[in-house]
């Protein structure tokens, strides 16, 4: 994982923002910078690490509501957003809602977090699928980049394989447009198949010509197992688990 990050924090990639959206035959957009429904759940998720509104260095990320509870909400991202130092935490809705968060649980092994967030107003929780997708589905990647929202499509792949890797924990998908991957910014965004998070994201791994180039997330399997442990169990109560 680390080979990984030090990759990622290497490569400062322009922020795409193209006016236009691809379509696949049969007319869903492989690249969209559209935020509505479902795509309302996604946020983005900032460590103020020098202090909240200071300038200095801050580390931003993605997340997606999960669940809400009253007056507060659950939050997945990744774990490595706050894996150097962590100063105050917001999560920010599209909509400009805002909250403060506080990590509620995480593992920087699974590179997961959990954040405990006010719940916004009229934004739905996505529920969480209760297995991997199988490979060759097509998923949908969210994710807020260094500017703006974008989801892409990406059909899933296996993962390339790394020492240190847990057993069965990774889900790995191909962008079915130029083979398109993550960038800085996007990670903890979710992975989605048929309106469920079937993984949290935290990078790729290959080269820019290595067919096998593929974005990595922690399986919405051991993420359920994960919150199972973590959570306490009046709060499982109200995750949105799916019931498929």
């Amino acid at each position: 994982m680390s080979q990984l990050l030090v990759l990622l924090l290497g490569m400062w990639l322009a922020d795409p923002a193209p006016h236009h959206e691809t379509a696949t035959a049969t007319g869903a957009a492989t690249v969209s910078y559209e935020q509505a429904g479902p795509r309302m759940a996604a946020a983005r998720v900032k460590n103020w690490t020098s202090g909240y509104m200071r300038q200095g260095i801050s580390v931003s990320g993605s997340g997606t509501l999960t669940a809400i509870y009253g007056e507060q909400a659950l939050v997945l991202t990744a774990g490595h957003l706050f894996e150097d130092k962590v100063g105050p935490i917001t999560v920010e809705f599209s909509d400009g809602q805002t909250s403060g968060a506080r990590i509620l649980a995480i593992d920087t092994k699974l590179d997961v977090a959990a954040l405990w967030i006010f719940a916004p107003k009229g934004i739905r929780p996505v529920p969480l699928a209760n297995r991997d997708p199988t490979l060759g589905q097509q998923v949908e990647v969210w994710g807020y980049g260094p500017k703006q929202f974008r989801s892409f499509l990406a059909r899933v792949s296996r993962p390339i394989p790394m020492e240190g890797d847990i057993p069965n924990a990774l889900v790995a998908a191909q962008g079915v447009a130029d083979n398109q991957v993550t960038i800085p910014g996007d990670s903890g965004g979710a992975m989605i198949y048929e309106g469920e998070i079937v993984g949290v994201h935290w990078g790729y791994r290959g080269t820019d010509d290595d067919p096998r180039r593929c974005i990595h997330a922690l399986g919405c399997g051991m993420l359920n197992d994960w919150l199972r442990r973590e959570l306490d169990p009046s709060l499982l109560r109200n995750v949105a688990f799916s019931n498929n």
